[in-house]
């Protein structure tokens, strides 16, 4: 990354999540989960403005689907989102959620799959379960999270980075040739002095990048696992990023508000804003979802 960590828009949102670039629109979409609302932010004009409101339960993640559409996920079901009007409509849910859980983050990999994590609604047990959703068929790849977040994936599809937050650690998926998961293997731990792992995303060279929540900082990680020097914040609570812009060379960053007990620092004082950073090496367009929602024969494996 190069230079600061400059602000684009003062909003103060309850919990800032899913930054995702419309490469067609050239505009930035993102998320107040418990906000309840689906910002979109202008570059041209750095104008930020609430495209859609007024949901009856809080978001989780939004994902590119179409040119015309994204793909919204709340915390119990899925939605149709118009990127321009903010008009959304409701979508059949292919998961069915186990008692006590929520869906939390997700993104689609460089096969066109959906993935998607949940959490314990009281984040006390390890209930949550992480899925794959691909051409009418649904994949359990792994279970026993608290809390999950991310996941982001390796430049040519062969790996996926998950974060296990509550545990602190960060997991690597290995991928075949169609992106479905063969095996995994404990990628980082994360010491408690630097918070909790949260969103994430790689860049082209297969950097890894990790926005912490109450470490005030962006983790950065080698493909190999090596750490990198992370890079500062200021805002306490970093919940994730995705690059966009020109060149595909601005990491957006979303942040959340101060939660009870949290109290800022004297570089913070930006949470809940969306922020932002240059980086010296471009990331990628984040993937379409392959596939629809109405109609489909759904499988369990």
């Amino acid at each position: 990354m190069t230079g600061a960590v400059v602000r684009l828009a003062r909003v103060g949102a309850r919990v800032g999540e899913a930054p995702l670039w419309l490469p067609d629109r050239k505009v930035w979409l993102w998320l107040d989960l418990q906000g309840r609302t689906v910002h979109r932010y202008d570059p041209v004009t750095a104008t930020d403005r609430v495209i859609a409101s007024g949901f009856a339960e809080d978001l989780a993640c939004l994902v590119r689907w179409t040119e015309g559409a994204a793909l919204l996920v709340s915390v119990r079901g899925f939605h149709r989102l118009d990127p321009d009007s903010g008009q959304t409509a409701p979508l059949p849910c292919l998961i069915d959620l186990p008692p006590g859980t929520i869906f939390n983050d997700g993104k689609v990999d460089r096969h066109g799959g959906l993935w998607v994590g949940s959490s314990d609604a009281a984040e006390a047990a390890p209930l949550g379960r992480l899925w794959r959703v691909r051409a009418g068929k649904i994949t359990e790849v792994a279970a026993g999270f608290t809390v999950s977040n991310g996941p982001a994936f390796a430049p040519d599809g062969t790996a996926a980075y998950f974060a296990d937050t509550v545990a602190r650690r960060i997991l690597r998926f290995r991928l075949d040739a169609s992106g479905a998961p063969l095996s995994h293997d404990l990628f980082a731990a994360i010491p408690d002095s630097d918070g909790y792992p949260d969103g994430m995303t790689t860049d082209s060279a297969g950097t890894l990048y990790v926005g912490h929540w109450d470490g005030a900082r962006i983790s950065r990680w080698s493909p190999g696992g090596t750490a990198l020097p992370p890079i500062p914040v200021p805002a306490r609570n970093v919940t994730s990023l995705a690059f966009g812009g020109d060149g595909m060379r601005t990491a957006a960053i979303t942040t959340a508000s101060l939660f009870p007990g949290q109290t800022g620092g004297p570089d913070q004082g930006w949470d809940g804003d969306l922020l932002a950073i240059r980086s010296g090496v471009s990331g990628l367009a984040e993937p379409m979802l392959a596939g629809g929602f109405a109609g489909e024969v759904i499988a369990q494996s």
